[in-house]
């Protein structure tokens, strides 16, 4: 056998080794088995996670990289809101039966305000009735109230209002009584209550004449509205929603935003603020207060990187000139970068395109570039029609001295209605812009430690309030009893123009007009009668006033303003004849009778009825609403009609793209 013992031992005891060593190979290996087994079964228990694919818009290389390539934005319709109301001061045309729901709805209403109890026993008017008793007075009326609210509107902006009786047959001489204005269709008592956003009060305008109808007895007297007559009192704000999460997305868009517009005077918040990865708030700076429009546009179209200005602008212009037709989108690029675009916008200011050369004048106005002036001026001198108009609008935006002053002053004396028009328009709104920079001056260089400092906002209204005579712009502005303006300008072509939204106003072309002699007109079933003499300067009045029944003569000069500020002064109890102490509405109403019978030799013209066509858009629009607070008190609406809600005020369709001007009655001269 050739082994000794202890070569047979060593030769055991290493077979023992190997075999130790594959048994221990063999354990591991079941071991890694069994753990990949579990392994499996376990990613078997797991849910799958979901990817949300990256969503990526279609849009022009040169919209890339815009806030509008990549977000949406959610609450920039209309908002329609409505309530129910009491008017007062009817010419006993009110007190008719109500709806018993309606009438319990109001009632209800009366008493949380304390009306018929002890507190009211002073009220004028009040005292001592009940809210049943009130609802029989037959100068008493209960009305549906409705608006539309533009979007993003801040606290404390106003907006026009419409009404319509439910019990009275006439709205003639009233006021509305302050009423909360909730979101969607107003909702009687025992139904589902929305947010209260705004509220609304103030004397009733009713339409002495429809657009192009010649007659006032074919114009309703149960509806009407209330010009500038509501405000909010809680907005709703817009959100932008990013397509793709992401915080650094969403930090970035917000600096952009806060970026291109900083707070003005009066915002108290940022424009811009972030709540998540997708969602932004955004709020409307108070210098697009009345122009909510452009501001969304221009944050639609704001570029999210700013780090190059002036190569974004070269790049912008240029496409401009090779892409005629998307001249206009991409200009809002171009005012979205600021001033820096303004030396390259300059140089298409003359492209030989007209959609380039008015998109880039348009930009070029919007940011208050005195070059683009010149431009805009022949354009309001030369173009057609529409280009006129809307070159004379931009010129109402730029601060390039007088020139401009005059060129607008001038074209208040055109052939063309809708031309005056728009130079007035323009005009007083330089005034205004002039008059509130008088006023900031003043206030700033007044050291008296003890005298009121006005905040913006006032300062702006007392601008708009008073404009004196001698300005360079020729717009003279009165603040009248009735609470509206009286503005008499320079103008070798009279016309009368009255406004049916937003701040009334009367305005006189011509600061030399007066009445016909002789003449003798009435309105009202001859409660309201005006003569002159051909051998007198003064014009008498005769006035039957609804109310009070007790007649008012008085004497005044035959100036047209002059017949205007008597009949809106107010009357007091010592000398009744001081005053005729009407409403706009009426004043409206004699100026047109005044001039259909030939007693002023002016044409007449007014704004078409726009708020019709506002709260038919806003109804449109209603639907489930998400109101971008914070996630913690974000809430739902549903508004659709139902049981218990009263339907629109506007019951027939109208167009939403109206003429804003439009003639009542034939010219007597020009267009």
């Amino acid at each position: 056998m050739g082994l000794s013992l202890g070569s047979a031992r060593a030769h055991g005891s290493g077979l023992m080794a190997a075999l130790r060593t594959a048994l221990t190979l063999v354990l591991a290996g079941v071991a890694l088995g069994l753990t990949a087994l579990n392994g499996c079964a376990g990613r078997g228990d797991k849910k799958p996670v979901a990817v949300q694919p990256t969503i990526q818009r279609d849009v022009p290389q040169m919209l890339r990289g815009t806030v509008g390539s990549m977000s949406s934005f959610r609450g920039i319709e209309p908002v329609l809101v409505s309530g129910i109301g009491i008017v007062v001061g009817l010419n006993g045309t009110g007190g008719d039966l109500l709806p018993d729901s309606v009438k319990a709805t109001i009632e209800r209403e009366m008493g949380l305000r304390g009306i018929g109890t002890a507190e009211s026993d002073n009220a004028p008017g009040i005292a001592g009735k009940s809210p049943g008793e009130l609802l029989r007075d037959p100068n008493i009326a209960v009305v549906l109230v409705q608006a539309a609210i533009a979007p993003g509107s801040p606290d404390d902006a106003t907006f026009d209002v419409a009404v319509k009786a439910l019990n009275a047959t006439s709205l003639e001489g009233g006021v509305l009584w302050s009423t909360d204005l909730r979101l969607g269709y107003a909702a009687t008592f025992g139904t589902v209550a929305t947010k209260i956003i705004g509220r609304a009060e103030g004397p009733i305008f009713i339409n002495p004449f429809a657009d192009g109808v010649r007659s006032t007895s074919e114009v309703t007297r149960t509806s009407g509205r209330i010009l500038d007559g509501g405000a909010v009192t809680d907005p709703l704000g817009i959100e932008l929603v990013l397509d793709n999460q992401s915080h650094t997305l969403a930090r970035s868009v917000v600096s952009a935003i806060n970026s291109r517009f900083p707070p003005g005077p009066g915002d108290r918040h940022k424009t811009a603020r972030g709540r998540s990865g997708e969602s932004i708030e955004l709020r409307i700076p108070g210098r697009f207060r009345d122009d909510p429009e452009t501001f969304l546009n221009l944050i639609r179209f704001l570029r999210v990187d700013q780090s190059i200005p002036e190569e974004t602008s070269l790049s912008l212009v240029e496409a401009m000139q090779a892409n005629p037709e998307m001249a206009d989108v991409l200009a809002w690029s171009v005012e979205g970068v600021g001033n820096k675009s303004l030396p390259f916008i300059r140089k298409i200011y003359d492209s030989p395109e007209t959609l380039t050369r008015l998109a880039a004048l348009r930009t070029g106005a919007r940011l208050g570039d005195p070059v683009a002036a010149q431009y805009l001026a022949d354009l309001a001198r030369n173009g057609s029609q529409s280009i006129q108009t809307d070159a004379i609008r931009l010129l109402a935006k730029i601060d390039a001295g007088p020139k401009v002053d005059l060129t607008l002053k001038a074209l208040m004396s055109d052939d063309d209605m809708l031309v005056r028009v728009a130079a007035y328009e323009a005009l007083a709104t330089r005034a205004e812009r002039a008059q509130l920079g008088r006023l900031a001056s003043w206030q700033a260089s007044n050291r008296d430690p003890t005298a009121e400092r006005l905040k913006p906002r006032h300062l702006e209204v007392l601008a708009k309030s008073n404009l004196p005579s001698g300005t360079i712009q020729g717009v003279r502005r009165r603040l009248l009893p009735g609470g509206f303006f009286l503005d008499v300008v320079d103008s070798n072509q009279p016309m009368i123009y009255v406004t049916q939204q937003r701040q009334p106003r009367i305005v006189l072309f011509g600061s030399s007009m007066n009445l016909t002699k002789p003449l003798t007109m009435s309105a009202w079933g001859d409660r309201f009668l005006l003569t002159t003499q051909a051998n007198q300067s003064v014009a008498r009045i005769f006035y039957m006033p609804a109310k009070s029944g007790r007649p008012i003569t008085t004497s005044v000069d035959g100036h047209v303003a002059a017949v205007v500020e008597i009949l809106a002064r107010q009357a007091t109890r010592d000398e009744p004849s001081s005053g005729m102490s009407m409403s706009y509405s009426d004043i409206v109403g004699v100026l047109y009778e005044m001039q259909r019978a030939g007693g002023v030799v002016a044409d007449f013209t007014t704004e078409s009825d726009r708020l019709r066509a506002l709260l038919l858009a806003a109804e449109s629009s209603l639907e489930t609403r998400e109101r971008p607070e914070t996630a913690k008190d974000r809430e739902v609406m549903i508004l659709s009609p139902k049981r218990g809600v009263l339907p629109s005020v506007s019951d027939e369709p109208a167009p939403v793209d109206v003429p804003k001007i439009v003639p009542i009655v034939p010219p007597t001269k020009g267009k």
